[in-house]
């Protein structure tokens, strides 16, 4: 609902942003409308991608699409916003270099002052515990408040005498969303390339393994994010050797219902028993696939 109102939101914004730079000609205004193009586009993507990772897992994803999300976020990160900074860059040099004076400052002022209020009440919306699309929708819209500003005050130095601050403006966004590019590639890049959780995570998964007085010991434990708030979670745990199989199933059914219950973000679960205490507490597939061939 929050993005929906979003998306509606900005295609109006960038409408009347168009119509204020074909009435003014500031380019200040133009890198304006550009930036909330690329809002929009992101917020579509992020949309859409909840839709997508919504969808159950299948026999070609059985892992689900929960990545969607972090893919929508790289395309748009490196297609679209790059290049539309890159643009903008040099169209601000060029403003620069041959500065020329806009037209109806007042006016475009005024239709900027205006279109901040949006994003700022969106902004409230936003407030409190926020899923990591919504805190990326968050960062976006504080992020063109703070370009809004840099535009008005390029036009009003410009309007006072000083034509390059149009392009000093335009520059400024320009900048602004290269570093939003930057920030949502590195984010999103790293899920797609199999992030890990945290060490606390780690240590709750530990305690909650260690307080069943079978396991003698957890070890080789991985823990990938498959998704937003989605983890795969694999582990060794030791038991004594005696047990049987049966008992060893059942006693792994117990532990991974446990973990479910207590640590919601863990989707998928599975438990190897070992007879053997391992050396490392956390650990990569590849250090278990070699202690594999060795054996």
């Amino acid at each position: 609902m929050k993005l929906k109102l979003t998306v509606a939101t900005y295609s109006a914004v960038v409408l009347v942003k168009f119509v204020c730079y074909a009435i003014t000609g500031y380019l200040a205004m133009l890198a304006e409308a550009l930036h909330n193009v690329v809002d929009l586009l992101i917020f579509s993507a992020l949309l859409y991608s909840e839709k997508v990772s919504a969808k159950p897992a299948d026999h070609l994803h059985p892992l689900g699409h929960g990545l969607a999300k972090n893919l929508s976020g790289v395309v748009v990160a490196v297609v679209f916003i790059t290049v539309v900074a890159f643009e903008l860059f040099l169209e601000g040099i060029e403003r620069i270099l041959h500065p020329s004076a806009g037209r109806y400052p007042e006016f475009a002022v005024i239709v900027l002052v205006a279109t901040i209020l949006p994003p700022a009440l969106l902004t409230l919306i936003y407030r409190g515990e926020r899923s990591s699309t919504e805190e990326s929708a968050f960062a976006e819209l504080i992020n063109d408040i703070a370009s809004s500003l840099g535009a008005i005050f390029g036009i009003y130095f410009s309007s006072i005498g000083y034509p390059i601050a149009d392009g000093l403006a335009s520059i400024f966004i320009a900048v602004l969303i290269s570093l939003n590019g930057y920030r949502l590639f590195k984010t999103n890049a790293s899920y797609l390339l199999g992030r890990s959780p945290d060490e606390s995570f780690y240590e709750r998964v530990k305690a909650i393994v260690e307080s069943f007085p079978e396991v003698e010991d957890v070890h080789d434990i991985i823990a990938i994010y498959m998704g937003e708030n989605r983890i795969h979670l694999d582990m060794h745990v030791t038991v004594d050797g005696s047990m049987s199989v049966r008992d060893a199933d059942e006693l792994t059914a117990r532990i991974a219902k446990k973990i479910l219950q207590e640590i919601p973000e863990v989707a998928y679960v599975l438990i190897h028993v070992c007879a053997e205490k391992g050396k490392e507490f956390k650990t990569t597939y590849d250090s278990v696939m070699r202690r594999v061939f060795k054996m």
